[in-house]
């Protein structure tokens, strides 16, 4: 049974431009908000499936491969907690340490060697002095619920930590610890629904940006799984189009979707034949012009910095 999505208008409402809404775990619902004036709309339409991190039926004593629990586990995010520095791993992406304002990128993920995941590339540790990148060896372990745990600097601006995942948890040969929820890290309970907003904006330059993303960007990934997915961008008057539409999509962890994973037509972009169920933020851009003459084709610019809320 499919439950409609609650639709919350911010502020009374007094903006139509913006709207909050919850997406529960079963869930399917059109959403839309418009510019001033009904010069431009913006639609979201969406149908959302099971949590991604469903557990999954594998056979006891299977052997177990990191490069497709990476691939599995690709734009998922986990943080933990260690002393006085909040640490943040994205599948495929970035591991930062962070507290408050101050934040540091500590690695960019390059590869996998035996059943460590490395992050190499990350921020100078005290330039010139020490002008030596971060670096992160990430281990895996078997736990009901994703988080970080054991996390340690054993030489200076060289991290340590193991990714908590039910992932690995029929291969025997993967250590098994207990997630601690509230402490170090302890992952964010699942509570089976997401803060999302959908908002269209007007730019200095006249574009026109429709975006829908989570609030939860930040935060141990996405506990939702989109079977599908549009962002439509329209001029609410018959004499006005949208020209020279752009369109960008990611998973949680800033992840681009690639062009296989998305399609485009004119000013909408929508899940593609590759797209597997996680998405974090949906963008379409354009300008307002005169109708005449024939339709701008839109182009996929996935791999490009977002101008929503999240960059």
């Amino acid at each position: 049974l499919l439950l409609q999505a609650m639709v919350v208008g911010r502020a009374h409402n007094v903006d139509p431009s913006v709207a909050s809404f919850l997406i529960t775990g079963e869930s399917r619902d059109t959403v839309s908000v418009s510019l001033p004036m009904r010069r431009a709309k913006c639609t979201f339409d969406y149908v959302a499936g099971q949590p991604v991190h469903e557990k999954k039926q594998v056979k006891e004593g299977s052997q177990i491969k990191v490069e497709d629990v990476v691939q599995r586990l690709s734009g998922q995010c986990a943080s933990g907690q260690s002393g006085y520095w909040t640490y943040e791993v994205c599948i495929g992406g970035n591991i930062r340490q962070y507290h408050g304002a101050d934040s540091y990128m500590l690695g960019r993920y390059n590869r996998v060697e035996g059943k460590i995941l490395k992050f190499d590339n990350g921020l100078p540790c005290d330039p010139p002095s020490n002008p030596m990148e971060r670096k992160v060896d990430v281990s895996l372990a078997c736990s009901d619920n994703m988080g970080l745990q054991l996390i340690s600097e054993p030489s200076t601006c060289v991290y340590t930590m193991t990714l908590l995942t039910p992932e690995v948890c029929a291969d025997s040969s993967f250590p098994k610890l207990m997630s601690s929820p509230g402490g170090a890290g302890g992952p964010k309970s699942d509570d089976g629904h997401e803060d999302w907003i959908l908002q269209v904006r007007e730019m200095e330059n006249g574009e026109v940006v429709c975006t829908a993303f989570s609030t939860e960007q930040k935060l141990a990934g996405s506990r939702l799984s989109f079977s599908s997915f549009s962002l439509k961008l329209d001029a609410d008057e018959d004499e006005r189009k949208v020209a020279n539409p752009t369109m960008k999509a990611r998973a949680m962890g800033r992840v681009p979707l690639s062009s296989s994973e998305v399609s485009t037509e004119r000013s909408m972009i929508s899940h593609g034949k590759d797209f597997n169920g996680k998405l974090g933020y949906v963008e379409v851009a354009g300008t307002l012009s005169t109708a005449g003459g024939g339709a701008p084709e839109a182009s996929a610019s996935t791999g490009t910095a977002a101008r929503g809320w999240f960059t």
